[in-house]
């Protein structure tokens, strides 16, 4: 696939910051565009993020050693990317910058090849399965109904509070549900950054207990993102909320320098729930390994703008699902309405989605296109 012409711009994210698009076009006319999300809780491991001035100065640098390059492979392209950056975090063009080329070229070259671009995706991960073999089915999804932490306004310290769901009809109806009950209470529905609600006065034990109520039998998926709480005594107390309420998954519990933290609670729950990694592993293999030797964790965040390309992600993803964790495909909190990680999650499998509440337009695109491939 050789590449024809490249471009990028600055555009707004949802959180009224800058962020960069970029557009690849290939000889044969096909054109692949990526916006890249920021991250308002953000690992200390993930690879550096340029401020988007820097990012296009980064991308005009480079242009000239990629127009008329023809490159055989995603995994040759980025390859090539992850060469001309030769750092390990990404810092010299950043990691945004690296991504937002990666992503592009990948659904430019899935145009090319007259496929959407979570077939492509299928074609890279298991070539040996083609096409007309697979049938592409709708992961369970995280569905976000409130925000804590850094995210949200209320008391309480858990950042996310999640209901897993089998279809996006599910997760609507419990998010109506729910912001029924708050009207009636004269609570306020105003949403959070990822689009769920965050009342005064509600602490954690008070959000899970409201959101129980009103769920029908759903269960319950938290973000901790311990990372983000400072005060050790609004860490919560997980063996009183796992008795009392019909939590299945728990992502952070502990900081991501907190390795026996994490090994002791993972030795108690990993059999009964998914213990998520996101801060601690960052989306990249080698912290993943270290996760699996050491024996926590059984389920893993996946956000590509955490390692930088395409290739890297899917490397993490295929490492995963190889020491059968479970994996779950995310979205950031300052998103745009970029869906490739909706037909990343379709193309590569995986067991779940999070991709916020069911409200505002970026959160929205996600759900969207993940209902336009799986009914099509």
């Amino acid at each position: 696939m050789r590449i024809k012409n490249i471009s990028c711009r600055k555009i707004l994210n949802s959180g009224a910051k800058w962020t960069i698009e970029t557009d690849i076009e290939l000889e044969d006319g096909s054109i692949g565009i990526a916006s890249i999300p920021g991250g308002i809780s953000k690992g200390e491991r993930e690879v550096a993020s340029l401020e988007p001035e820097k990012a296009l100065e980064n991308i005009e640098i480079i242009k000239d050693k990629l127009l008329d390059k023809n490159f055989t492979s995603q995994r040759q392209f980025d390859e090539f990317l992850i060469k001309l950056d030769a750092t390990p975090d990404k810092s010299n063009l950043g990691g945004n910058t690296l991504l937002s080329l990666s992503i592009a070229f990948c659904k430019a070259c899935a145009k090319s090849k007259k496929l959407e671009t979570f077939e492509y995706i299928h074609t890279i991960t298991e070539p040996e399965i083609s096409l007309d073999e697979i049938t592409f089915s709708m992961p369970q999804m995280m569905v976000l109904i409130f925000e804590g932490g850094v995210h949200g306004s209320s008391g309480a310290s858990i950042q996310e509070f999640m209901v897993v769901v089998n279809t996006v009809d599910e997760g609507t109806n419990i998010y109506n549900n729910v912001k029924n009950a708050l009207h009636e209470m004269g609570k306020s529905t105003n949403v959070g950054a990822e689009g769920a609600f965050s009342p005064e006065g509600f602490d954690n034990f008070k959000t899970l207990k409201f959101l129980n109520a009103h769920i029908g039998g759903a269960k319950i998926a938290l973000d901790v993102a311990a990372s983000e709480i400072k005060d050790a005594s609004m860490i919560p107390d997980y063996e009183t909320m796992l008795d009392v309420f019909p939590i299945v998954s728990i992502e952070d519990p502990y900081s991501e320098n907190d390795w026996s933290g994490w090994e002791n609670f993972s030795r108690e729950y990993k059999s009964k729930i998914n213990v998520v990694t996101d801060d601690l592993t960052t989306t990249n293999i080698k912290t993943l390994r270290e996760a699996i030797q050491r024996g926590v964790g059984n389920a893993i965040i996946i956000k590509p703008n955490q390692i930088g390309t395409v290739t890297e992600t899917l490397d993490v993803i295929l490492e995963a699902q190889e020491a059968s964790w479970k994996v779950v495909i995310s979205h950031r909190g300052t998103d745009t309405n970029d869906d490739f990680i909706a037909d990343l999650a379709i193309g590569t499998k995986t067991d779940y989605t999070k991709f916020g509440a069911p409200s505002r337009g970026e959160r929205v695109a996600k759900y969207n296109r993940l209902m336009e491939i799986t009914n099509s």
